[in-house]
This record gives C-alpha cells, sequence and structure tokens, in this order.
C-alpha cells in the first residue's frame, strides 16, 4: 500500500490541520477543511481503534475522514510529545475534543503550544466548555448530553411521551461548522496581527444559541416552549401529513400568496370572511383552521404522498415529500446535483458509496482525493516531514509510541 501525496486544490490549500478527537464534532470540522484542500492529520490512539471506524460498518470512518493522513501516535509521552510539539511548529489549526481542561492537565497548555507557534489557531470542542463551575467542566459528554443539559432535547417529541434527542447529531455537527467557520476567522484575524488564537466550543451552549426567540420569549415574557410534534401549535396546515399510500409530505401554509395559492388547492376560498384577503397565515384551533385542518385530510386521503408533493409544488406551496436513501439515489435533482458520488478506499480497489464534497464551488472546488486512512498509514511520511529518521521511527514503534494497522473495513 502507497501513501498517496495530497495534490493542490480547493479554497484551502497550503493550510495544515491537526485533529484529535473521536465520534462527530471534532472530525466532521477537520472533514470540512481536508474536502477543500487543506492537509488534514488526524492523530489517532495507536492502542485503541476509533469507534467511528467499527460502528455500524464504519461508514462514519469511510464519510468522514475521507483526505486525511492518520498518525497513530501517542502525543503526550516521551518522543511521541516531542513530536507533537515539532508537528505543533508546522501547523496552523489544532482541532481537539475532550473533556474540558484535558490538555492542561496533560501539560498542553494554549501557552505552552503558542510557545511552539506563536501563530497556531486552537480549537477546544468540549461538552460544558473549558472554564466554569470546576464540577460541570469535567463532566463527560457526547451530543444528546448537550441536547439535554442545553435545554433542547425537551423540544422534541409530544406531549405525553418521554422527550428524545434530535438526530443526527445537532449538537456535534453544530460544534464542526462552529469550530470551522471560527477557526478561519482567527486565521484572518493572525494575519492583521500574527497571533493564534484560542476558541473555546461548549456543546451546551450551542445548542442554547440555535434556539432562536424561544430563550429570549422566556427570559422576557416567561413563554416556555410547548412541544409541538408533528403539527404547528400556530398555523394550520404546517405539519407532517400522511397520504394514501402510508408516505408522508410535510408543507407549509405560510405566507400570504402560498396560504392563497393553498387553499384554492383544497378548494377553500380566499378573500372570504373565514379566510380574509391579506393573511398570511391560518390559526390552529379556529373554525378557519379546523376547516384547513378537515380539507388536507380529506385531500391525503385520496392522494399519494408523490401526487401530494407535485399538486402542491405546482401551486407555489412549501411541500416536501419525506424522502428515504432509496427515493434520494434516483430523484432527479439529487442526481443533477452530484449529492451521491464513490471514492477509492484506503486499499486501492473498494469502491465507496456515499456522500459528495458540499457546497458546490465555481472556480475552487473542494474534492475527494482519497479515501479515509487505515491506522497510522501516513506516519513515516509525516514524521519523515519533520526530520526524523528511520531509526528514530523503528524506535517509537519499538516503544509503543507508533502503531500501524491496514484497516479497510470493521
Amino acid at each position: 500500500m502507497e501513501n498517496m501525496k495530497k495534490p493542490e486544490f480547493g479554497l484551502l490549500s497550503g493550510l495544515r490541520v491537526i485533529m484529535i478527537g473521536l465520534s462527530v464534532a471534532a472530525p466532521f470540522a477537520g472533514e470540512l477543511y481536508a474536502e477543500h484542500g487543506a492537509d488534514v492529520i488526524w492523530i489517532e490512539n495507536p492502542k485503541v481503534v476509533d469507534s467511528a471506524r467499527v460502528a455500524r460498518k464504519g461508514g462514519a470512518w469511510q464519510q468522514d475522514r475521507r483526505n486525511m493522513r492518520s498518525l497513530a501516535m501517542n502525543y503526550r509521552s516521551g518522543e511521541g510529545r516531542e513530536a507533537f510539539l515539532r508537528l505543533i511548529e508546522t501547523t496552523d489549526v489544532l482541532i481537539e475534543a475532550s473533556v474540558g481542561g484535558s490538555f492542561d492537565k496533560a501539560g498542553l497548555s494554549d501557552q505552552t503550544l503558542w510557545e511552539h507557534n506563536p501563530g497556531l489557531v486552537i480549537v477546544h470542542i468540549s461538552g460544558f466548555g473549558q472554564t466554569g463551575d470546576p464540577s460541570y467542566v469535567k463532566r463527560a459528554s457526547y451530543d444528546p448530553i448537550a441536547q439535554a443539559f442545553g435545554c433542547a432535547m425537551r423540544m422534541n417529541g409530544v406531549e405525553g411521551i418521554p422527550s428524545m434527542p434530535a438526530m443526527p447529531f445537532p449538537g456535534d455537527f453544530s460544534a464542526a461548522f462552529y469550530a470551522f467557520g471560527m477557526s478561519l476567522a482567527a486565521i484572518y484575524k493572525r494575519q492583521q496581527t500574527g497571533k493564534g488564537e484560542s476558541i473555546d466550543i461548549a456543546q451546551y451552549e450551542l445548542m442554547m444559541r440555535l434556539q432562536s426567540n424561544y430563550p429570549t420569549d422566556y427570559l422576557r415574557y416567561g413563554l416556555d416552549y410547548i412541544k409541538e410534534g408533528p403539527h404547528s401549535r400556530i398555523c394550520a396546515g404546517y405539519g407532517t401529513y400522511q397520504c394514501m399510500d402510508g408516505e408522508e409530505i410535510y408543507i407549509l401554509l405560510l405566507g400570504g400568496g402560498a396560504v392563497e395559492r393553498g387553499l384554492g388547492v383544497l378548494g377553500l376560498s380566499y378573500g372570504s370572511d373565514d379566510f380574509p384577503a391579506g393573511s398570511s397565515l391560518v390559526p390552529v384551533n379556529t373554525p378557519a383552521g379546523d376547516k384547513v385542518e378537515a380539507a388536507l385530510s380529506a385531500f391525503v386521503s385520496t392522494h399519494t404522498a408523490e401526487e401530494a408533493e407535485s399538486i402542491f409544488c405546482a401551486a407555489r406551496v412549501p411541500c416536501s415529500r419525506l424522502m428515504n436513501y432509496e427515493q434520494a439515489k434516483t430523484n432527479p435533482q439529487y442526481v443533477a446535483r452530484q449529492v451521491f458520488t464513490t471514492w477509492t478506499a484506503a486499499d486501492g480497489k473498494t469502491q465507496i458509496p456515499g456522500v459528495n464534497v458540499m457546497p458546490k464551488l465555481a472556480n475552487h472546488p473542494g474534492q475527494v482525493w482519497r479515501g479515509a486512512p487505515s491506522i497510522g498509514m501516513d506516519n513515516e511520511d509525516i514524521l519523515a516531514e519533520l526530520g526524523y529518521s528511520q531509526e528514530q521511527i523503528a524506535n517509537m514503534y519499538s516503544e509503543g509510541l507508533l502503531d500501524s494497522k491496514e484497516y479497510f473495513e470493521p
């Protein structure tokens, strides 16, 4: 197996990123860099296999570690630590996810890292942040914990049944997007000041920040959130409806034009006493709202989901079937925009199907130049770039500081 050399492409070519983290948040932030041209080095634990490689046949590893290089090295001890600090000197961004304070405890504080690279941008991702009440800072966390503590999980589901986490992993993915965006902003600022930055991402805070008006409404007026479930608690004709074929659509009779045209589809008179001209919504739990719900129920009972979607969309009413992967594979919009693609795995032969690089760029598009790496696939290349001899690298293997495994399927 030969290690491929990264081609030059994308908006971020020339940047080097170190990513240290399991699961979703830090890896996906690193993946955003990797798909758009940065050299992303994934530092793995040489003794413990990343859960992304084994969970559900390793799809997360194949999809969200592609384009990365793997350095399976104990970066906290002995020569591994020295190699890590040498690598830091060549790096633009470090993205790490761990319990708050872990890097300080390991003797790798921001100040220590800046002594080796004053321009380094450091992103810490944790459930509860790097500062605050010590009993919270040291808590372990995953996405659902952030949703629970961030007042978001109680919003999901319907009244009378236990609350449930939103899927798939909004706490993790929002942290990844914040890490990506804010670290790029820090790189921009570094161009002006020459100084790096430390970004402290607490996932529970992001879950609170994503709630728009609801915290403000409570803090100002005492208005708390009530679980919405599959239908809006404000607007009639806004929610999920099951059609005659058992498939579902989601529709929004919202906005003056959509209300007028949607009522026309349902055979209801816009401009009448029930539905006055200029109405931007029909309130629920009103005689008019009840008429809309009854008419919609009758409509979906005589149409398939595909038919209902086609009719409402032709009337320029926001509506979509609840698509599944099988339908998406052949949908003309998915196909036209090449949402799905394939790439070659690290073994050089297996073809991996998955989601393409996004978003579309006109002048400097991202690309997939290699599949997700095997464990320690790039140890020798990376350490040689740092000036390590083959003998030194061999000694690190013998001391258990490095490991390498040809790993393609769980």
